[in-house]
């Protein structure tokens, strides 16, 4: 019997490319690392859908031509493609931090907009982040929170965190190779 597809959701600048400050604004400064390809064709192997779930402020700020988001986008779906697969939909909060838009991380508005416009099952979906903000937007969707070290956040930080990751790695390639070895497990 063929498993259903799982929703898997993403950040973006610090889990799937190097970020910078003040933010990725230009497909220039768009540096994927070389883990995430493997990482992801890992992971879609598995039985994954990915959803990638970004703050992206710097349009709101006038930083980052929303233009150029949209190139990210195609950037990242064309080292995919001979893979096989592709991001099943980014989303993008671009209001500033001051706004409170319901879509805004660490509210789960994004999570919330993927499961309804897919008709997806968030039980025991996983949300991969680097930051506090990540955490918190995936406790309050339902899901299951990994915190990566190549973007923001460094060992030990998440302590004092009000939503502490379920388990931390340095790079995506490790937290996809925990989700494989669990979710083999279970079929």
């Amino acid at each position: 019997m063929l498993m259903p597809r799982k929703p898997l959701f993403l950040d973006r600048d610090g889990v799937l490319n190097r970020d910078i400050t003040p933010y990725v604004s230009t497909l220039d400064e768009f540096d994927v690392f070389p883990w995430t390809v493997e990482a992801l064709t890992m992971l879609d192997r598995a039985g994954f859908d990915l959803y990638v779930i970004s703050n992206q402020q710097g349009v709101a700020l006038g930083i980052t031509p929303a233009e150029e988001l949209e190139k990210m986008n195609a950037r990242m779906q064309s080292l995919l493609a001979p893979h096989g697969f592709q991001i099943r939909k980014f989303y993008y909060c671009t209001a500033k931090m001051d706004e409170e838009h319901e879509w805004r991380k660490p509210s789960p508005g994004m999570v919330f907009a993927a499961r309804d416009e897919f008709g997806l099952d968030l039980e025991g979906a996983f949300f991969i982040g680097d930051k506090d903000t990540d955490m918190e937007c995936s406790h309050s969707a339902g899901t299951r929170a990994l915190l990566v070290y190549s973007g923001v956040s460094y060992p030990g930080e998440s302590i004092s965190w009000g939503c502490p990751p379920e388990k931390e790695f340095p790079t995506l390639l490790e937290a996809a190779r925990w989700i494989v070895s669990k979710e083999s497990g279970r079929r």
